[in-house]
């Protein structure tokens, strides 16, 4: 096989001889003494005045606003603190183990650790939470000295190791003071250091200290498959390629800038600043860790050449309000790697962030230079994922077949395999020996990545091989693999995740399969990867036998028992106990203290609230339960901003006063951005993961059915029905429709309010929905706001345990500002409504229909098609605070279906409109308010936008007949998409029948649509414009969702649903929304209430008030 059709390559060669790294600082400061190296922003310029007053700097400190030193102060203040380490009793070559955020003395540490010979050992700040953790990353590398950023991570460390604590050398703390016993203050250091006359002396003696290529400079401590970090130790060699090959590749010189905001213990984040510095460029920090708003500000202001980041923080920072601003600059060169790079990621970084190259890179802590490209602009295909690009120099890679070793032909799949000088040879204490291998007498490292590299060398990261996890959010669909498994080798099989100490969980095939082929494990898990791709990549394969089992363990009705398999899998393979997982809980994230007055700003902020009419009684009521709508937000926000007494001078969006949605949770967003303080400790999509997560586990837990004794089979029973949100628009036309079947007994519906039967029967009448047998067969729950009648009305559920056969949940509260927060008690409900299907008395539980929405996957990049399975990546529905819920309350149902047995489906819903009969459509959502918003303003915005609506008549149609369908008729599956199979444009087919059935406008561009509703407001005045246009109120919700969207490369997502039109008539034969006429109908209904007949006059008469 020829060398260039195997998957190997080698990067450009790299400059010979390798220097040491101590060697090459020193080199560098004599050339680029006088040039700016280090900027810290949120640091004061006389921190270190001993260091301030060195060399000939032309601005003094006290004529700056922070701190900025040179290359030569900066080397200066790491050889004072080398030399007060020494004086401390470090002894040269002993590591130093340090968890500081970005501050000067983060890099004044890693010099001193290079000039002293000792390894030094970035860590995480929160590491000490773990006693075994820390203990074992402190003794495996063989820590000396600790330096922290505070007193209560010395505490820490003192609490849970204190015996490691008694044999350090030297303990040190950041600040001017320490407050802890036995730990130095580095400020008090460096000063003692300046005034030492031995100074000089100690620093030649530092500079004589013999050095050699394999002495151990870094060690960096990365997540592995077993249960503790593993220790990845980089030499002079390793270590200075990594900072050469970068500098090679992005022409890295005394003109970058680099604006640093990763954490400081990874790799890139600590080593990077070498390969800036290094050149003679500079590192800037803006605050101690990542900060949106400070960042964003950063970037608007154009004075950074460079940034690195992983693909989370380039959607966090995109969606800054700063960043929207016409005045920014931006930067010039953004590099992303540490995740998978989205299409958005390239698009919001050219965009948003106004970067003129772009470059996505592959790397890791065993060695970061592997491979990059640059791109000038976002890609034109969007068929091509972004590729990782490129070998680095001196970078060497293979992609070979899994713990394979030779190449495999270029276009085939396999595990990336990094060689070279960049990588490590190894980890300490013997970890990981099977990640290395020793090919022709060199090393080479297994990535656990799967990669496929092109015929000409341009390699893309397509998945992993190795602990394919559920990890934020990142969930496989057992039920969608078991399909596979049994539709391509016709074997029966349950996947199940089991839990792993670092990995979260990972996908097990248990199978049951009495033949005699011993290679079946490996067809079952390459029919997956083949037909799946990697993303569902099986850990294993075991079989039934295996457990002692002949067949699954299963409930009375015959649903298997996931967790019981679970169990038994767990004893069978002790590698996967772990400890309970420890994610954070909502609210939990750490936080540094208030510097202002919070409790009188609170006070403050309480009376203005009321003031505006949102009447709240105290700091923790939410506004939403108040009454507050768009336009009270709209007053509150301007209320807030233009109040001389509050002097915070904050820039708040109306989305802010639902995001935060309580006084006290707007307080403490209004002091962290008006003080810049550091906020959550991770980043806010991490943030937003975790809490799901953490949701999912908490809505998700279950009692399994258990038949009564004697009970009788279901089809022998009278089917009693449930039905919630019946006084919504969907919820009444599936109330008329099951009132119409004579196979349907009675319907309880749970109704709020004091005058429940008055709003039901309002309902039904408004929609002129007749139902003769209402009183007959309608039963009435009332219910209490944030009470749940199931905890409150015994007689009924007690009635339902006996004759309950069907669930529909239709109720959900459609408010795009809610946070996901403010969701839980909806999730509550659905867990109630669950167990209380489990619970029944009958021979199997009864079904359940879960309204959910598609908003759960219109966050999804890089597919165009949404197909009737499970959601895979919360990040598919991160919208808005609605869909994350509905995301949430998918995962709740479908684990409710595969652990506890549940019969349940979660019916994925897109936009609904008015009925094919009357056309009745809420006029108060927000398509009505656009299009009614041509009365006011005479246009309409031209929106690249595929619509696929389906009348509310159709949809509840549609819903009963997948709600009734017979097992033996079709297997029930967890998913349906329910949407029109024909779709619509907005711009060439929605608008023209608009302007066809009488609605006068003028088309226009997006952004003069939204130009034309604020001069509407602002000529009539916010309360009367909002009164004529309430489309005003929306204004924020109309950029966010389709601001700069007036030019799409496609038609936007597509919702599969071949499986719901299999088995629902009404799905397959949905009607055309604009052939049909419907749009006629609608806008006549409209016209009634807006005061005029879109130039028809034969609307229906109103209707009389009775059912």
């Amino acid at each position: 096989m020829l060398a260039d059709k195997v998957s190997e390559v080698q990067g450009p060669d790299l400059h010979i001889p390798i220097p040491i790294l101590h060697n090459l600082i020193v080199s560098s400061v004599a050339q680029h003494g006088d040039k700016v190296a280090i900027v810290c922003k949120h640091q004061p310029a006389d921190l270190f005045p001993a260091v301030n007053g060195y060399g000939d700097s032309s601005v003094k400190p006290t004529e700056r606003l922070y701190l900025q030193w040179t290359h030569s102060q900066l080397q200066y203040g790491a050889d004072l603190l080398a030399h007060a380490l020494v004086k401390q009793g470090l002894s040269p070559g002993s590591p130093i183990a340090v968890l500081l955020s970005g501050r000067v003395e983060f890099h004044m540490l890693l010099r001193a650790a290079v000039k002293l010979k000792c390894p030094f050992t970035p860590l995480n700040l929160r590491a000490p939470q773990n006693a075994k953790e820390i203990r074992h990353m402190l003794t495996l590398s063989g820590a000396k000295a600790v330096i922290v950023e505070d007193e209560s991570i010395a505490h820490r460390l003192e609490q849970t190791v204190p015996d490691l604590m008694r044999e350090m050398q030297v303990k040190a703390m950041a600040g001017p003071k320490s407050t802890v016993d036995s730990y130095s203050s580095l400020n008090e250091l460096v000063s003692s250091a300046a005034e030492d006359d031995s100074f000089q002396e100690t620093q030649r003696a530092f500079d004589q200290v013999e050095r050699h290529l394999d002495d151990t400079v870094f060690i960096w401590f990365t997540s592995g498959t077993t249960a503790l970090p593993k220790a990845a130790p980089h030499t002079n060699k390793s270590l200075t390629c990594n900072v050469r090959s970068w500098g090679a590749v992005f022409n890295l010189d005394s003109t970058r800038r680099w604006l640093q905001i990763l954490p400081m213990n990874s790799i890139v984040g600590s080593s990077w600043t070498l390969a800036y510095l290094i050149p003679g460029g500079s590192v800037t920090h803006v605050n101690y860790n990542f900060d949106v708003q400070s960042i964003a500000a950063a970037v608007k202001e154009g004075e950074h050449t460079d940034v690195l980041a992983v693909p989370s923080m380039i959607d966090l920072l995109a969606s800054s309000p700063i960043l929207t601003e016409s005045s920014v600059r931006g930067i010039e060169h953004v590099i992303v790697g540490g995740s998978k790079i989205l299409r958005s990621h390239v698009e919001k970084a050219f965009n948003v962030m106004k970067c003129r190259r772009f470059s996505p890179f592959f790397g890791m802590t065993e060695g970061t230079s592997v491979c990059t490209e640059t791109l000038h602009g976002v890609p034109e295909s969007l068929d091509d994922p972004i590729y990782a690009g490129y070998a680095n120099p001196g970078s060497k890679i293979r992609i070979c077949a899994p713990e394979g070793t030779e190449p495999v032909p270029r276009g085939v799949p396999g595990e990336i395999v990094q060689g070279g000088l960049q990588k490590i040879e190894n980890y300490l204490g013997g970890q990981g020996k099977d990640n290395f291998f020793t090919d022709k007498g060199e090393t080479w490292y297994r990535c656990g990545d799967q990669a496929v590299m092109l015929p000409n060398g341009r390699i893309a990261i397509i998945g992993r091989y190795k602990d394919m996890i559920i990890r934020g959010g990142m969930n496989i669909a057992s039920a969608a693999v078991e399909a596979i498994i049994s539709e391509g080798t016709g074997i029966d099989s349950q996947v199940i995740g089991i839990p792993d100490e670092v990995a979260g969980e990972v996908p097990i095939a248990v199978i049951k399969y009495a033949g005699g082929d011993n290679g079946v494990a490996i067809k079952i898990q390459r029919c997956v990867l083949e037909r799946m791709g990697p993303p569902y990549a099986l850990e294993r394969v075991v079989n039934l036998a295996d457990l002692g089992l002949e067949d699954w363990p299963k409930t009375s009705s015959g649903k298997v028992l996931k967790r019981e398999l679970r169990l038994l899998i767990e004893k069978l393979l002790p590698s996967t106990d772990s400890k309970p997982r420890e994610n954070p809980q909502n609210g939990e994230y750490l936080r540094d203290k208030i510097q202002i007055d919070e409790a009188q700003l609170q006070n403050h902020l309480l009376k203005r609230v009321q003031q505006q009419g949102i009447l709240v009684s105290d700091i923790d009521e939410n506004f939403h339960d108040a009454g507050m709508d768009s336009l009270l937000a709209l007053r509150l926000r301007n209320a807030i901003d233009r109040d001389p007494d509050l002097g915070i001078h904050a820039k708040l969006r109306a989305e802010d006063i639902f995001q935060y949605g309580t006084v006290r949770l707007l307080t403490a967003h209004l002091i962290t951005t008006t003080s810049k303080i550091s906020g959550i400790s991770s980043s806010h999509l991490d943030a937003l993961v975790d809490e799901m997560d953490a949701m999912v586990e908490k809505y998700g837990e279950f009692r399994v059915h258990q038949a009564s004794e004697g009970v009788v089979a279901q089809k022998e029973t009278v089917p009693v029905q449930l039905l919630t949100g019946a006084t919504g628009s969907l919820g009444a036309h599936i109330l008329a429709l099951l009132i119409e079947r004579d196979d349907v007994s009675t319907i309880y519906c749970p109704v709020r309010g004091s005058a429940p039967a008055k709003r039901l029967e309002e309902s039904l009448s408004r929609r002129f929905l007749e139902a003769p047998k209402y009183h007959e067969k309608v039963k009435i729950i009332q219910s209490e706001a944030g009470k749940s009648w199931l905890d409150t009305d015994g007689a009924t559920k007690e009635a339902l345990l006996s004759s309950l056969t069907l669930i529909i949940h239709a109720a959900w509260p459609v408010n795009f500002h809610l946070p996901l927060a403010s969701f839980r008690p909806h999730l509550r409900e659905l867990q109630r409504l669950i167990q209380l299907s489990l619970d029944v008395r009958l021979s199997q539980p009864a079904r359940v229909m879960f309204c959910s929405s598609m908003g759960v996957a219109l966050s999804t990049r890089g597919q165009k098609r949404i197909a009737e399975e499970p959601i895979m990546d919360f990040r598919q529905g991160m919208s808005n605070g609605y869909t994350q819920s509905k995301v949430v309350a998918e995962y709740v149902v479908q684990r409710a279906i595969e652990d506890f047995g549940a019969l349940a489906c979660n019916l994925r819903i897109g936009q609904i409109v008015g009925d094919t009969k009357h056309g009745i459509w809420n006029e108060h959502e927000a398509i009505p308010l656009m299009i009614r918003s041509a009365l006011s303003i005479g246009t309409l915005p031209a929106l690249d936008m595929k619509c696929s609506w389906i009348p509310v008549d159709t949809l509840a149609r549609a819903i009963i007949e997948i709600a009734t369908i017979s097992d033996r008729q079709h297997s029930p599956r967890v998913v349906y998409n329910m949407c029109s199979r024909r779709s619509f444009s907005w711009t060439e087919d929605l608008l023209p029948a608009l302007a066809d059935a009488g609605l006068k406008f003028e088309t226009v561009p997006f952004a003069e649509w939204i130009a034309g509703l604020k001069s509407y407001s602002s000529t009539q005045g916010l309360e009367a414009a909002s009164l004529h246009c309430p489309a005003i109120k929306l204004i924020d919700f109309w950029e966010r969702t389709y601001g700069g969207k007036e030019r799409q490369h496609d038609g936007g997502l597509q919702f599969d649903t071949r499986q719901a039109q299999a088995v629902s008539r009404s799905m397959a034969t949905a009607p055309d929304v604009v052939q049909s006429g419907l749009v006629k109908v609608m806008l006549d209904s409209w016209m009634q209430n807006w005061g005029g007949t879109g130039g028809h006059g034969d609307t229906p008469p109103v209707a009389n008030g009775k059912v």
